[in-house]
This record gives C-alpha cells, structure tokens and sequence, in this order.
C-alpha cells in the first residue's frame, strides 16, 4: 500500500523500539500516540514515515496499525496510510454503555471473588503506580499505570476473552478522552479517584465499588 509522504509526523518523546519484538513495540509506541492525544483523530498518518522516525522496516509498524484498526482505533485509507478513527458522540455513547455492562460488573466480580494477600500486594503496586505518574504529570506514563491497575483488576477473574473486550471498549473511549486530563489539570484528581476503588475491591464492599466505578467512568460519557 502507497502511502502519503506529506503524512503527519507523530511526537515519539523518546519512545523507541527493542529489537526482537519489533511488531508489539510498534504497536505500544502507535496506542500511546493514539491514547496520548499526540494522534489526532481525523488525521491520516503513515506507516512508512513512523518506521523512518523509529529507525526500522515498514512491516512491523504496518502490521502494528492493521491491528489497531481491527480493533477499532485506526481505519486504513487506501494509498494513504491509516486515519486515526473520529469518535461521534453517538459511538462513545455506545462504548460508554458496553463498559457499564461489561467493565464495571468484571469489577464488582472480581471483589466478590476476594482477593488473596498476593493479588491485594500486587493490587496496591500498581495503584502506587498510579498516584506516583500523576505526580509527575506525565501523560504517557500515567496512562500505562491506570491501565495497568485496571486491567490488572480485571485479569484476576482468569478470563481472556473478557479481558480482550474491556481492554478493547477501555482504548475506544480513551482516544479522544484522556489528554484533557493534562489540560484540565485533573490527573491528579483522577489518580486519587482509585484509593477509595482498591479498598473497596479489597474489601468486597461490591455495591460501593460499583457505586465508585461508574462515578470514575463518567468522563467516558458523552
């Protein structure tokens, strides 16, 4: 596939590729450009000109953004490259209300599941994780430890292909829907939002961490 050399170039930051795992390091780097706002929705961008800016082989980034749009993130322009997908308010809508059906009761499950004193260890890392980037106010770090806690949550239930659905329907809403937390000036906000969510997990007081979950959700919603 040809693709447009005018293509806009994609802020890195410094993100760079391991060899030998070349095609998932590629598609770390294309999500956090996408989740980070540094992708702008509408915008068409090339595979080759990534490539050159990462210093290595057309296929593995091509390949890389082939699977970011089967999920939905990018959609292919022929002979131009890969458009990042527009979300209308009518899809984050229906995005919004998957994650109430799916994401929140994977949640409240895994709190009546009960936690071992492992997982609440690991639980509460990954939460410090969290409160930590915040502080830095950094956007792309942020985001990989908020996603890490809450996919990590929902990973204690065993189940891959719930799992796959919440990670999908949770990168949906956040292409369009996370860097205002920089401009907003709320990560912080949003880091402290989790304390009260872990404890209750830990706990098993499920109708409370139903009750934080969607309260936490809301800037998903149109």
């Amino acid at each position: 596939m040809l693709e447009s050399d005018s293509a806009p170039v994609i802020g890195l930051h410094g993100l760079t590729l391991h060899r030998g795992t070349l095609k998932d390091e590629a598609l770390a780097v294309v999500r956090s450009a996408l989740l980070s706002g540094d992708m702008k929705p509408g915008r068409i961008y090339s595979a080759n000109s990534l490539a050159a800016q990462l210093g290595v082989s057309n296929s593995p980034v091509r390949e890389a953004m082939m699977d970011l749009a089967g999920k939905g993130l990018l959609e292919v322009v022929r002979n131009r490259g890969f458009r990042v997908v527009e979300m209308t308010d009518a899809d984050r809508q229906e995005v919004y209300d998957l994650r109430m059906l799916v994401e929140v009761p994977a949640v409240v499950q895994a709190a009546q599941r009960g936690l071992s004193n492992k997982e609440q260890s690991e639980v509460r890392r990954l939460l410090q994780e969290v409160l930590d980037t915040a502080e830095t106010g950094d956007l792309r770090n942020y985001l990989d430890a908020d996603q890490a806690l809450h996919m990590g949550i929902v990973a204690l239930l065993g189940n891959r292909r719930l799992y796959g659905i919440v990670e999908n329907l949770r990168d949906q809403s956040r292409v369009r829907g996370s860097y205002h937390l920089t401009e907003r000036g709320v990560l912080a906000q949003s880091a402290q939002e989790h304390l009260p969510i872990v404890e209750a997990l830990i706990s098993g007081e499920s109708e409370v961490l139903q009750r934080l979950m969607v309260e936490h959700l809301s800037y998903a919603r149109p």
